[in-house]
C-alpha cells in the first residue's frame, strides 16, 4: 500500500494546504470569472468587518457579566453552605525552574481565599527530578506554609518514565495519580526520584480519605497564578449548579497582571488580546475551548485518561480526550473564577520576544489535533455526523485565521490589479482604494479595546496618568503584531506539522522574580 494513499500521511498535511488554497482562492476565482472573484473579496471583507463588531460585543458582554458576579455576596450562596461539604477540591500547580517568591505568591493567593470547607482541599506541588532547585523550593513551601488547614503535598515526577515526554502533562498525571494511589493505600509511600537527594521521603502511615471521582474536582494552575479571594466558592458553585457537571472542563478567567507594569507593550498586548479572546469564546459555548486554568471532575479525568504524556499542546488536547471519552456529549463552561498571571517577560527584550514567539507557537501547535481527532471520529460511532464536521471544520478554520486571516485581509485588497485590463480597469483602481477604506475605519475602532482594556487591568495592578496615556498608544501596532508576532508562529507550525518537522519538546517561558 503506497505511503499515499494513508489517511496517517494526508493529515499532517491538511492545515497547510488549506492555508495555500486560502491564498490561491480569490486569484482562481479572478482568472475563472472576474466579476465572481470581485464578489469573493466583498464577501471576505464583509465577514471579518462584522466579525471585527461582533467581537466587540461579546467581549463586552462577558465583561459586564464578570462585574455583576464580582457585587455577589458569597457567604449567602445556598449551594456552597448547603452542598459543597462533601466535595474535595484538588490543585495541581507544576513547578519547574521558577524562583521561590513566585511559587509563594501562588500559595499565599489560595491560602488567602474564602472558603467554608477548607480542611477539603489538598494542593499537588508537581516537582521535577530533573530541576533539583524546583523540588527545594516546594520542601521550603511544605515547611513553611503546611501547617495550616488546607494540606500541600510536595510529589516529584521521576526524568526517566518510559513512554513520556518532556512535557508539562507528563509531571501533573503522574501527580494526581501518586495522589489517587495515596488515598487508596494506607501506609502507601511517595518514593521520590533517586535523583533527588534533597527530598525526604513522604510517609503517610495515617488513613487517608478515599476520592470520590464525582465529588472530587481537580484544578491545574501554572506556577505563576494568583486566584481571586472567592476562587474556591465560584468554581464550587458553578461545578455543583451544572447540569451532568461531570461532562464538562470549568474554565477560569486569565488576566495577565502580575508583572504588567514591568511587561514589553507586545506582551502586554498579546496578554489582554488573550483575555479578551477567551470573553470572546465564553459567548460561543459549541467551541469554546479550555485554556491555561481549568478544572474538571476526577471522573471527567478518569474518562479522559488523565492528559497527554507527550503533547506539548496543554490544552487544547485535554477537550479532545473529554470530548471522546464522554462520546461527545461535552462542554466547556465558562467559570468566571479570576487567575492573576505572568505576561512573558525575560531578562532582556530579545529573550522576550523569543520566549513569546516559542509561546505562540507552542499554542498553534494545536493544529496538529487534526492528527488526533479525525481517526477518533470515524472509530466513534455514537457522535453525530453534522457534529463531526462541523468540529473538524471549526478546527480547521481557527487554526487558518490564526495563520492567514491577517496577510489575506492585508492583500486581498490588490488582487484586482494583478488581472488589470481595459475592461476591469474601474475595478482594478477602486477595489483597493475601498478596502483601504474599510481597513482604516476598523483600524479607527481599536479605541474600543483600548478602552476596554484599561477597564480591565486598572481593576488589577496600578495605573499611573502616563500608564493610561501608554495603553492607548501601544494598541496602534496592533496591525504590525498580528501580521508578525502573531501569525509567522502559525504559520511555522504548519509548515513543521506539513513536513514532519514535530515539536516535542515543551519550550517552558522563563519567570522572573518578584520585584
Amino acid at each position: 500500500m503506497s505511503k499515499y494513499s494513508s489517511l496517517t500521511f494526508w493529515l499532517p498535511k491538511i492545515p497547510l494546504l488549506a492555508l495555500i488554497g486560502t491564498f490561491l482562492l480569490p486569484l482562481a476565482l479572478m482568472q475563472i470569472h472576474y466579476q465572481t472573484g470581485l464578489f469573493f473579496i466583498a464577501l471576505y471583507i464583509s465577514y471579518w468587518s462584522v466579525k471585527v463588531f461582533e467581537s466587540y460585543y461579546y467581549v463586552l458582554k462577558s465583561y459586564v457579566r464578570l462585574l455583576q458576579l464580582e457585587k455577589k455576596d458569597w457567604n449567602k450562596d445556598i449551594i456552597v453552605s448547603k452542598w459543597a461539604k462533601n466535595l474535595r477540591h484538588i490543585i495541581i500547580v507544576p513547578i519547574y525552574t521558577e524562583p521561590y517568591n513566585v511559587i509563594e505568591e501562588n500559595i499565599i493567593a489560595l491560602r488567602e481565599t474564602a472558603y467554608p470547607y477548607r480542611e477539603n482541599i489538598t494542593i499537588l506541588l508537581a516537582t521535577e527530578a530533573r530541576a533539583i532547585d524546583g523540588t527545594r523550593h516546594a520542601e521550603r513551601i511544605i515547611r513553611e506554609y503546611g501547617e495550616w488547614d488546607m494540606e500541600i503535598i510536595n510529589i516529584v515526577h521521576p526524568s526517566d518514565i518510559e513512554w513520556e515526554g518532556r512535557v508539562k502533562w507528563a509531571n501533573i498525571t503522574y501527580a494526581i495519580r501518586q495522589y489517587e494511589k495515596m488515598c487508596q493505600e494506607p501506609g502507601f509511600h511517595i518514593l521520590n526520584d533517586r535523583e533527588s537527594r534533597f527530598l525526604h521521603t513522604q510517609e503517610w502511615d495515617k488513613p487517608r480519605v478515599s476520592l470520590d471521582p464525582n465529588n472530587t474536582f481537580v484544578s491545574t494552575i501554572d506556577t505563576d497564578t494568583k486566584v481571586e479571594k472567592n476562587f474556591f466558592m465560584i468554581v464550587t458553585e458553578s461545578f455543583l449548579s451544572t447540569d451532568m457537571r461531570d461532562h464538562a472542563i470549568y474554565q477560569y478567567t486569565p488576566i495577565y497582571s502580575n508583572n504588567w507594569r514591568e511587561g514589553h507593550f507586545f506582551a502586554r498586548i498579546i496578554g489582554i488580546g488573550t483575555t479578551m479572546w477567551q470573553f470572546f469564546e465564553s459567548q460561543n459555548p459549541e467551541f469554546y475551548r479550555n485554556f491555561a486554568v481549568y478544572g474538571q471532575s476526577l471522573s471527567c479525568l478518569h474518562r479522559a485518561n488523565y492528559w497527554s504524556l507527550t503533547s506539548i499542546v496543554e490544552d487544547g488536547m485535554q477537550y479532545w480526550r473529554s470530548y471522546f471519552g464522554w462520546d461527545g456529549v461535552f462542554r466547556i463552561v465558562h467559570t468566571p473564577a479570576i487567575c492573576e498571571m505572568d505576561l512573558v517577560d525575560e531578562k532582556n527584550l530579545y529573550r522576550t520576544i523569543r520566549s513569546q514567539y516559542k509561546q505562540l507557537r507552542r499554542w498553534s501547535w494545536g493544529c496538529s489535533d487534526i492528527e488526533y481527532i479525525l481517526p477518533e471520529f470515524v472509530k466513534n460511532k455514537k457522535i453525530p455526523t453534522i457534529e463531526k464536521i462541523r468540529k473538524t471544520t471549526y478546527l480547521i478554520y481557527n487554526h487558518l485565521f490564526w495563520a492567514g486571516g491577517p496577510f489575506m485581509l492585508f492583500f486581498i485588497g490588490y488582487v484586482p490589479s494583478i488581472f488589470t485590463s481595459i475592461d476591469h480597469s474601474l475595478a482594478t483602481f477602486t477595489v483597493p482604494i475601498v478596502s483601504s477604506i474599510i481597513f482604516t475605519v476598523l483600524f479607527a475602532t481599536i479605541i474600543i479595546p483600548s478602552i476596554l482594556s484599561i477597564h480591565i487591568m486598572r481593576r488589577y495592578t496600578h495605573f499611573t496618568r502616563l500608564d493610561y496615556v501608554w495603553n492607548m498608544i501601544q494598541w496602534i501596532v496592533v496591525p504590525l503584531l498580528t501580521l508578525t508576532l502573531f501569525s509567522i508562529p502559525a504559520i511555522e507550525s504548519q509548515i513543521r506539522l506539513f513536513f514532519g518537522k514535530r515539536i516535542d519538546t515543551f519550550d517552558t517561558t522563563e519567570k522572573m522574580e518578584r520585584k
